[in-house]
């Protein structure tokens, strides 16, 4: 059976199209051109396509908001959600180093390779694609190099890969795949995780009725933690918080009563994708492997230059964000949700979470939400 072709920016030989070849291999890739001109395509080509949805040191925050619109406005649907370490590979012409100092590459390697920028003492020259930087110094820009995605470049006559450690510590970048609402695939059976996507006020303060109803009904619905819907996602609206949910299927009527959906306060989208594999069980082995100061507390906050990632990896729960004032209230308190439905229902947890909770038994019932102290990691790694 012939494997469907797969869309994403640069085409096969930028980031997202090495992500695309480990995650699908064998899949033919074309490309679709840059991030933001993904959306007029949907009404003609029904894709899939994949796009960068958010990076740990500088994410494309353009294209979340894009993709939480179009969940919103239920146009598309995710079909696969995945973590993947970003590499920048150093090549430059072969022969004598030139001294321009000055790199091309695509405007996120900025921060994403700060340290080797810095050794460099060079000046990053922004760049739509890694692709579109690659052909700018094939056409004689006068850089000392290029910093692009792993292979690329990599066999080509009169270019030579000088280093593939490039990249600052902790680097990794969320990818999305997705299709146009229309091409969501019927067949459901290999589904393992359901994505759910919720609107609410932005948390202050005081929450009200509504919210709190939603995350009592949401995490009060099962009685083992592993059912426990994640929160993988929390964007900024215009006062609102977007929020993405993976776990098992998720249903309004069963999250607000008849009144609550006329006020229209909080929106709920059921099925706003589907996936084969439970994205928090790929970014946990993926931190074991190469991110071991990701791992390293109860509670972590990642800070990048426009992106946050807090980590409770006893529970397995990973969040991603833009703005960590509006991403921090929400991880404070669906994490002390979970501790009153663990301490004050019946919540069953594995042995070694059993020792996290009542080590933090105490202080939760003093202080509840206040109570976690996040262990912050910054974007080099420190």
């Amino acid at each position: 059976m012939r494997k469907s072709t797969i869309y994403c920016p640069g085409g096969a030989s930028s980031q997202s199209g090495s992500a695309v070849k480990e995650r699908y291999p064998g899949h033919p890739i074309a490309d679709c051109g840059e991030i933001p001109a993904v959306p007029p395509l949907l009404g003609q080509n029904a894709g899939p396509y994949v796009i960068p949805i958010w990076n740990s040191h500088q994410g494309e925050v353009k294209a979340a908001e894009y993709v939480w619109d179009h969940i919103e406005q239920t146009k598309i649907k995710l079909i696969d959600i995945w973590p993947k370490r970003i590499e920048f590979w150093f090549v430059r012409r072969s022969g004598i180093a030139t001294t321009y100092k000055k790199i091309g590459s695509v405007v996120v390697a900025k921060t994403q390779c700060s340290g080797f920028l810095a050794k460099q003492a060079a000046e990053l020259i922004p760049c739509a694609l890694t692709t579109v930087a690659f052909n700018e110094y094939r056409n004689g820009a006068a850089w000392d190099g290029v910093l692009v995605a792993p292979a690329q470049g990599e066999l080509e006559s009169g270019y030579e890969v000088v280093l593939k450690e490039t990249a600052n510590p902790n680097n990794f970048t969320s990818f999305v795949r997705f299709v146009p609402t229309r091409a969501f695939p019927t067949d459901k059976t290999n589904v393992k995780s359901w994505l759910t996507g919720i609107t609410m006020p932005s948390f202050g303060p005081a929450l009200g009725d509504a919210v709190q109803t939603v995350f009592d009904e949401m995490l009060g619905a099962t009685t083992d933690l592993r059912d426990i819907p994640k929160l993988v996602f929390v964007l900024k609206r215009v006062a609102h918080v977007g929020l993405l949910f993976e776990g098992k299927r998720l249903y309004t009527g069963d999250l607000l009563d008849a009144e609550e959906q006329e006020q229209g306060e909080i929106s709920v989208y059921e099925a706003a994708g589907a996936t084969r594999k439970f994205y928090t069980d790929e970014l946990r082995k993926l931190c074991a492997r190469k991110f071991h100061n990701l791992q390293s507390a109860d509670f972590i906050l990642h800070r990048g230059v426009s992106t946050c990632l807090f980590a409770c990896p006893p529970l397995g729960l990973y969040t991603h964000g833009y703005v960590e004032e509006t991403v921090k209230p929400v991880v404070r308190f669906y994490i002390s949700k979970l501790f009153q439905r663990r301490f004050e229902g019946d919540l069953k947890c594995t042995r070694e979470q059993a020792v996290f909770f009542d080590r933090h038994k105490q202080a939760w019932e003093r202080k509840k939400s206040e109570f976690i102290q996040f262990t912050t990691v910054s974007a080099t790694g420190e």
